[in-house]
């Protein structure tokens, strides 16, 4: 799918629309930003979905579609108000909400944590919102969704993440533009770690398992939907849209899994109490790559590649500091990464039981966010890639 060159969706969060300077400023930058076709999408005005969240607290049970209902005021306030501050300055604008016939992002009904249906929205993307860009600057609520029946959904929060990447899939823009109040991606919580240091370029795998793993800069689930050669920047409102701020680089393939495998692995066995001191001793000897780590009642077993066991079994045990070690040799890896794992925790157990049909036997199985990770019998690798495949294509 070839992208449009010069096309961008530029989306601003609630922060940085907190006053009516603030948005005026934001549209000016919109507007001489230099894009031959410009789409926009805005959270709500500073708070406002926070404080619209505790009035509902107060006055008692509130059902979800009255929930979703609520919280959309946030959005569709911002969007008249980047709306007028574009036209207060010349530009062509128009706003849109849910219930408009132009609205694209149609959804499932869970009104609080709604689903795309990416089909039906690139429909209405493509039949609506393209024919206006050049001629005119959408102003596109973020957040929100419609479901079938025409009530109002939410993406959930932080969902105007995902509103841009959506949009700029349906779009096929050459350019997302995240717009924070944050200097891109930090190495930590700049409140947290005072001397954090911004990334200038980060995978996009690795910044999916920061956002699950709690690194709220991004909302994890809008990752999913950029295209391969799309891009996606993270930058700064103080420094506007031209400042280096974070490149997210790749795509999750969404619609395939990413299978690898490894050979010729080592399986290091140590019976030994798991406290820091005795776990930083046994890094501090392992020199090679690490694919796995597991801890049981009183062990520890890495797996790594190693041309000489003997050698690395000599050093641990001559350290004095673990009851016994043991390794384990000719193992196979298989290393499956796709970003339905982090929600559907069903795949570790359909994988288990795929090879169970085929006798392969588990020595080892470890997750992490996106990722599982078996280790097997090195002879039984093959087989055993051939038996996940079929279990996760079925």
């Amino acid at each position: 799918m070839d992208l449009a060159k010069g096309r961008a969706v530029i989306k601003f969060g609630g922060v940085d629309l907190s006053s009516g300077e603030s948005i005026r400023r934001a549209a000016k930058m919109v507007i001489e930003s230099g894009y031959r076709e410009v789409a926009v999408v805005v959270s709500a005005m500073g708070k406002t979905t926070d404080d619209l969240i505790e009035t509902m607290s107060q006055i008692g049970e509130v059902s979800n579609r009255e929930y979703a209902d609520i919280v959309s005021m946030g959005e569709r306030t911002s969007t008249r108000l980047f709306y007028s501050a574009l036209r207060a300055q010349g530009a062509s604008a128009r706003y849109i909400e849910p219930h408009m016939e132009e609205w694209p992002i149609i959804t499932d009904s869970n009104y609080r944590e709604a689903k795309p249906d990416m089909e039906e929205t690139c429909v209405r993307i493509r039949r609506f919102l393209e024919p206006m860009l050049g001629k005119t600057i959408p102003v596109v609520c973020g957040f929100l969704g419609l479901d079938k029946d025409e009530n109002i959904t939410t993406l959930g929060r932080g969902g105007s993440d995902t509103t841009a990447v959506v949009l700029g899939n349906g779009l096929r823009a050459e350019e997302i533009i995240l717009v924070k109040d944050t200097t891109g991606v930090m190495s930590a919580d700049p409140k947290i770690v005072p001397d954090a240091k911004p990334i200038e370029r980060i995978s996009i795998h690795e910044m999916f398992a920061l956002a699950k793993g709690g690194a709220k800069i991004v909302k994890a689930e809008a990752l999913t939907y950029k295209l391969p050669e799309q891009k996606l920047r993270i930058v700064s409102f103080s420094k506007g849209l031209r400042s280096l701020g974070t490149e997210i680089l790749g795509d999750l393939c969404s619609n395939s899994f990413e299978i690898k495998e490894r050979k010729n692995l080592a399986a290091i066995s140590l019976l030994s109490e798991i406290n820091p001191k005795n776990m930083s001793a046994l890094f501090s000897k392992l020199k090679e790559p690490i694919y796995g780590v597991s801890t049981g009642a009183g062990s520890v077993t890495i797996f790594t590649s190693f041309e000489e066991v003997k050698d690395i079994l000599n050093d641990l045990h001559s350290l004095g500091m673990f009851k016994a070690v043991s390794s384990r040799e000719k193992i196979g890896m298989i290393d499956l990464t796709h970003p339905i794992f982090i929600n559907q925790p069903r795949w570790a157990a359909k994988i288990s039981d795929a090879l169970a049909s085929r006798n392969i036997n588990i020595i080892e199985i470890t997750t992490s966010k996106d990722s599982i990770s078996i280790f097997i019998e090195e002879s039984q690798l093959d087989n055993a890639i051939k038996a996940v495949r079929d279990a996760i294509e079925t």
